[in-house]
């Protein structure tokens, strides 16, 4: 059997109870949800993925909750909904393609200011430098809850704090802490983006955002449609989630998210992340004893996310990856990982990691297995 070391980038496997409920669903009905005579269930499904993401991040009103196509999509349409021409943006030096990529873009057509915070090259980051950035045009903090390259939890709490106290709004990333993370949306978190397929252990093409009543006020469409309700009218709806929610949602994965965060709210968040840790701290530790091996990061795992970035001195990181992959059955992932400002951070630029990344499912011994590995190598 291989072993699967790429959480970071999706969960490979969704829990049973999850297959069974999608199985059931697909052999029946499959309509879309408020397009039908009232009583189907597809209506239901939404709501219920909204009450189980609502419940996971401590919100009161799962009409926050706004599904998308992922955390990309999500992001996106924060990124571009929140802000106007002569904003001053900023975000950090750890940020993923998703979050990046968009404020660049809107850089690069001019319509706003945009300043990268750097991080210490373990991705630890100083809430001060908020504070000493921020101009009298700062409109948005974009930020990410946890490095996907370094697996470092930055301080997000000190620094939305600090961004409100200027009226700047606030996006977080989630995207590698939801479901691993106990974390519970306060009112310094404006709008925060998370995916399905990762910690959430859903299918993949589903998450989302959870947005705030300021940021919805705040925040403009980039897409419009049906949305079954209001349809005497060219505009959309301005309430939630229809607001940001046209188009025929994903019922299947909407099923899939509901049913794999209610099981991550039996097992719990804490338990969760205790696991993680724990794996982490027996790769981490084992790491030490290889004297080829570069390790990135904090290497201290109660300041990061189940993440392990390394290189192997002789070796270039695909190598490492193809190695451990046709040798041991050992699946990783190698190169930029859709985060060149990480490796910048990190300096690991252009060459890049090979990344190991753990989930609920990854055992001791293949965490031993692993070591194994690399220390043959």
């Amino acid at each position: 059997m291989p072993i699967y070391a790429n959480y970071a980038a999706t969960t490979p496997a969704l829990p049973e109870a999850t297959v069974k409920e999608l199985e059931s669903y697909l052999r029946g009905t499959h309509l879309n949800e408020g397009r039908n005579f009232e009583g189907l269930d597809t209506g239901k499904i939404a709501l219920r993925a909204r009450k189980a993401v609502a419940d996971l991040f401590g919100i009161s009103n799962p009409l926050e909750v706004i599904f998308t196509g992922g955390a990309t999509m999500a992001l996106n349409m924060a990124i571009f909904g929140l802000t106007k021409k002569g904003d001053h943006v900023l975000s950090t030096g750890v940020e993923h393609n998703a979050a990046a990529r968009p404020l660049e873009a809107l850089r690069k057509k001019g319509v706003i200011e945009l300043e990268w915070l750097a991080c210490d090259p373990d991705g630890s980051f100083d809430p001060a430098r908020v504070r000493r950035a921020i101009k009298k045009n700062t409109s948005l903090l974009v930020m990410s809850q946890a490095s996907n390259v370094l697996g470092t939890i930055l301080p997000v709490n000190e620094c939305f704090k600090i961004a409100h106290e200027h009226g700047v709004f606030t996006v977080l990333d989630a995207a590698q802490t939801g479901g691993v993370l106990p974390w519970r949306m306060d009112e310094y978190q404006d709008l925060i983006a998370f995916a399905g397929h990762k910690g959430l252990c859903a299918l993949a093409g589903t998450g989302g955002f959870i947005i705030g009543e300021r940021a919805a006020g705040r925040m403009q469409n980039l897409i419009f449609g049906g949305t079954g309700s209001r349809s005497d009218s060219l505009e959309m709806p301005d309430f939630l989630p229809d607001k940001f929610e046209p188009g025929t949602q994903n019922t299947a994965g909407l099923l899939s998210l509901a049913s794999s965060v209610e099981d991550i709210l039996r097992t719990g968040v804490e338990n969760i992340q205790l696991k993680e840790r724990n794996l982490s701290s027996r790769f981490i530790t084992g790491l030490k004893t290889i004297k080829k091996v570069i390790p990135y990061g904090t290497l201290d795992p109660n300041r990061a996310v189940a993440v392990v970035s390394l290189n192997v001195r002789g070796y270039d990181a695909g190598e490492v990856s193809r190695l451990l992959f046709e040798k041991h059955g050992i699946i990783t992932r190698s190169g930029l990982h859709c985060s060149p400002l990480a490796h910048k951070t990190a300096g690991t630029f252009p060459q890049g990691t090979v990344r190991f990344s753990f989930g609920q499912r990854t055992t001791e011994t293949e965490i031993d297995a692993i070591l194994e590995a690399l220390s043959a190598l």
